[in-house]
């Protein structure tokens, strides 16, 4: 079928197609979920096993071995890695690429069953957990709370009332309460006089399990009703606990406060929590795997401000904030692409200078970007600046296709003296073939990089797609919708290609096209005679293009490589690390130390501190480390990494202090998981 004939005698049909095309695009960008990056899927899975209060060497003896061999028959497994440290092991298993994560959960799953059967029976010992490692969940926003002097009171706050609500909001998977105190009721018991009273701790402990209980009743029938009936047992007071009978020798009752003191206090101190250096509790939210990252951090926001409505003496700071890097890094992108198309819609102005043929070449740029969007949605990819990317490279090229095209068309209107509807239909059927083939070029040199396997495949495979799918709508607009157009507004007479009375003209648009059409005319003559004096030198010309060559690629020895840039958030941690057994009072005090330091700088808006545990938010607790979240002014005049590089020196002063000044770096975390960008693993059976 000719297209072109078609296309410009039937004129409704296609802008209905068209609009139709720009019309899905359209709603389709409207539920589009803007995200960083590409989701990356990592075949991983972690073995998590809670043995408290257990030496690094009996655990793996006992569990981390067991688990390291029932792994090795894992089907398409890579490497197996573990970390075993005092209460604690982690076994990393790793699959090879393509490896489909959720089968292969269920294989580790089933063989951790099987070594489970060879653990010790220590009622301390806690079930092995089995989690797929996905990027994507790490903590999006750290909020520190202040505002409730009493610690326990902002604990139990927090745990009961604000995290329940937090986590009901759209795409929260879990809301972490750190910091204060856990409530607890302590019974203390005096040894002498439990000798007094020939019992022992056993007998207390016994007492205290026999009486806090809720047991079952029955059914009781009056009439035509039945009631449930329950024995309600479980204490309600400290006042009770010291009823509670422990025996009766000699026919008089000992009661619990005979032997000991009961009061209602909370856990002893394992970690110290404070926000720019005063006590304060701290609540990281991390989302769902399939959730938007913005749109979550939306909806955390609202229950927040709920939360401050129905308590409004809690202050919440934001320590960390992942979305609006995020926001920030898509709508730069965003806003250079369309730039990008400003400039390219600008150059097209003064290099046809005529307005309506620059309209009609111009509208193959919003209306190739729209239909994209469309392919994103139903795909199940997002707005992210992989795929932004790939829709501001194709900017450019986009509108290459319907300027030869406009050209051909002219030059049928010129030369053959055709009306614009014959021209229309001819220009474009005798420059098809060239079109389709020149484009065809061009998609086919961006379908290698969906074929790349592991991360960098997953990365680049939108950015493929988005490119192919923008230059094939940018074909069938260059077409179909170019000469239709052309056909009904464009004239030989209007196309003006030289402009020679221009300079005298009133407006300041013909004067400046004028301009322009004598810097084309200059660039003519100049690129015809380089063109002259390149075909009398060929073999000059030859040699210096292949020495050009050979001298460019004595530059690659000097660059680096990188699968991903680096960023700048905004956000670092820092880390401390004492020597080993130093004691929770110790660290915290050198904590204040380097907390004021961080304070001191006039660059950090905030500083989010816990000492007693390696990570903000972890649940996990070891006396001689502590962590920062560090967050910068947005204001600020220095780069993250000059920040970084001065507060590590200062903190370098501090007697016996390891500092780690780390980057939050997004994209490296979402990319390898966090990992280390240098690891050096020392083998040995001789740990000493």
């Amino acid at each position: 079928m000719n297209i072109a004939k078609y296309a410009v005698t039937r004129p409704v049909a296609v802008t209905m197609q068209i609009a139709a095309l720009v019309l899905l695009g359209v709603i389709c960008f409207m539920r589009l979920p803007v995200d960083l990056l590409p989701k990356v899927s990592l075949p991983t899975v972690n073995v998590s096993t809670n043995w408290p209060n257990v030496a690094p060497e009996e655990i793996e003896a006992q569990l981390t071995r067991p688990i390291e061999q029932a792994m090795s028959s894992v089907p398409n497994l890579y490497q197996v890695t573990s970390t075993t440290s005092n209460g604690s092991s982690s076994v990393r298993v790793q699959f090879n690429w393509g490896t489909d994560i959720g089968q292969a959960s269920i294989d580790v799953m089933q063989r951790v069953e099987r070594a489970k059967r060879g653990f010790p029976s220590d009622p301390t010992l806690q079930n092995p957990t089995v989690s797929k490692f996905d990027p994507n969940q790490t903590p999006i926003l750290t909020y520190g709370v202040s505002g409730e002097d009493d610690p326990v009171k902002m604990r139990t706050l927090l745990d009961n009332q604000v995290a329940p609500m937090v986590e009901s909001a759209d795409g929260v998977a879990s809301a972490t309460v750190s910091g204060g105190e856990t409530r607890d009721i302590l019974v203390n018991v005096d040894p002498v006089r439990l000798r007094a009273h020939h019992l022992a701790l056993a007998d207390v402990m016994r007492r205290l399990i026999q009486e806090n209980i809720n047991y079952p009743a029955g059914i009781a029938k009056q009439g035509e009703t039945e009631y449930t009936i329950r024995s309600l047992g479980w204490f309600t007071s400290p006042a009770e606990l010291r009823t509670v009978p422990l025996a009766a020798p000699n026919g008089q009752i000992v009661t619990l406060g005979d032997v000991a003191d009961v009061r209602d206090s909370h856990q002893e101190s394992r970690s110290f929590t404070r926000l720019n250096g005063q006590p304060a509790a701290g609540i990281t939210i991390t989302k769902q795997s399939d959730a938007n990252t913005i749109t979550t951090a939306k909806a955390v926001q609202e229950r927040i401000d709920r939360v401050q409505q129905l308590y409004p003496n809690l202050k919440f700071s934001l320590a960390y904030d992942q979305s609006k890097y995020i926001q920030n890094s898509v709508d730069d992108v965003k806003l250079n692409a369309l730039i990008g198309g400003a400039l390219a819609i600008l150059i097209l102005l003064f290099f046809l200078r005529n307005i309506r043929s620059t309209l009609v070449v111009a509208l193959s740029i919003p209306i190739s970007i729209i239909a994209t969007f469309a392919l994103l949605y139903l795909c199940g990819y997002t707005l992210n600046t992989m795929s932004l990317s790939g829709l501001a490279l194709a900017t450019g090229l986009i509108v290459d296709d319907a300027v030869v095209v406009l050209e051909n068309i002219f030059r049928h209107i010129e030369r053959d003296k055709q009306t614009a509807h014959n021209a229309a239909i001819s220009g474009t059927n005798e420059i098809m073939s060239a079109v389709i083939a020149s484009t065809w070029t061009v998609m086919v040199v961006f379908l290698p990089l969906m074929l790349i396997k592991g991360q960098s495949g997953q990365m680049f495979t939108q950015f493929a797609m988005v490119v192919i799918f923008s230059l094939a709508v940018s074909l069938l607009v260059a077409s179909t919708v170019v000469p239709m157009l052309a056909a009904r507004f464009i004239s030989g007479e209007a196309h003006m290609e030289a402009l020679e009375s221009g300079h005298d003209h009133p407006s300041l648009l013909m004067r400046a096209f004028a301009r322009a059409g004598q810097w084309f005319n200059a660039l003519d003559d100049s690129y015809r005679n380089g063109l002259r004096w390149a075909l009398q030198h060929r073999w000059l010309t030859i040699g210096g293009a292949f020495g050009i060559t050979a001298l460019t690629l004595l530059l690659i020895p000097q660059l680096g490589t990188e699968m991903m840039p680096q960023t700048d958030s905004g956000d670092f941690s820092v880390s401390i690390k004492l020597p080993p057994g130093t004691a929770l009072d110790k660290t915290d005090s050198v904590m204040k130390q380097v907390e004021a330091i961080l304070l001191d700088n006039k660059n950090v808006e905030t500083a989010f501190a816990t000492t007693g545990s390696n990570r903000v938010g972890s649940s996990s607790f070891v006396s001689y480390t502590g962590s920062i979240t560090v967050r910068l002014k947005e204001n600020r005049k220095q780069a993250t990494k000059d920040v970084m590089a001065d507060l590590r020196k200062q903190c370098s002063t501090l007697p016996g202090v390891r500092p780690n000044i780390q980057s939050r770096d997004i994209v490296s975390t979402l990319m390898s998981g966090g990992n280390a960008s240098v690891e050096v693993d020392i083998f040995g059976n001789d740990l000493s």
